[in-house]
């Protein structure tokens, strides 16, 4: 005999459907907001069910409601979601080449990627070398333009894009007394020049990392690969090693380094 679900599954199945059904219908309009009658309508629902949907997905944060013109759109939850899949789908992508980055360096391997005004880790693969510099924890996010990573996802910016960014994130400098924000602004202009970001006990005492921007075919900045160790394995002649050890490994999988370059100068100051 054919399983016949309870009428309370079935209908949980229907509310499921009518809801995703609903996202759906306004991530259509999200430019310009969807009112209740046009959605009821496209997703062929009484306007009374439509509106009781509606006010869940508002009150889970999936969708917004703004109450003056009477209109829905997506919500920051769901661009959460869509942020989290984003990251996944990333570092399947790169992970081949950040374990091959790993195996010629022998030293551990970043991978971040910008949230916002923030930069996450997004994944992580340990060397062999027996001493490892293991900073952050895959999840950790902090500021853009601390740490290697977090200044090459900005230092190759266009110069508005960098600008504001680097003074919405000022309150957060002041969080690191020894860390002056002029010291940013330095280092991402030596950074420009070179191709790729350098710390030497700037941002951890003691560690040294070096970290190379990934470009989309727009020339946009969306990821940065690091690898960091002790500053004493670290010479300025092994830096520049692995920064094109970096490079030549992103080459080989198709991944691009040579997005349009920045240059600025910050507020009005000398480059």
């Amino acid at each position: 005999m054919r399983h016949q679900g309870t009428p309370q599954a079935v209908q949980g199945t229907q509310s499921v459907s009518r809801a995703v059904a609903l996202l759906r219908a306004v991530a259509r309009d999200n430019e310009n907001g969807a009112r209740l009658s046009s959605l009821a309508r496209n997703v062929g629902l009484h306007a009374v069910t439509a509106r009781r949907l509606l006010s869940v997905l508002v009150h889970e944060g999936l969708l917004s409601f703004d109450a003056q013109k009477k209109t829905y759109k997506i919500g920051i939850a769901l661009y959460h979601i869509g942020s989290a899949a984003k990251q996944f789908e990333i570092r399947d992508q790169f992970r081949s080449t950040l374990e091959r980055i790993a195996d010629q360096t022998e030293d551990t391997v970043f991978l971040f990627v910008r949230q916002g005004n923030d930069s996450i880790c997004i994944d992580r693969i340990e060397g062999r070398f027996p001493i490892r510099a293991l900073l952050v924890d895959v999840g950790v996010t902090r500021p853009l333009g601390l740490g290697a990573s977090g200044l090459a996802l900005i230092a190759f910016l266009p110069r508005d894009q960098f600008e504001k960014a680097f003074s919405d994130n000022l309150k957060q400098y002041s969080s690191f007394p020894d860390l002056k924000p002029e010291t940013i602004l330095d280092l991402a202009r030596k950074s420009q020049k070179r191709g790729y970001v350098v710390s030497e006990s700037l941002f951890w005492p003691g560690v040294t990392a070096v970290s190379v921007p990934v470009f989309d075919d727009q020339g946009a900045v969306t990821a940065a690969v690091s690898v960091t160790a002790i500053s004493s394995r670290m010479s300025r002649i092994r830096q520049t090693d692995v920064a094109k050890t970096i490079q030549n490994c992103l080459m080989q999988s198709n991944f691009r380094i040579d997005g349009s370059k920045a240059s600025f100068n910050h507020k009005g100051e000398g480059g």
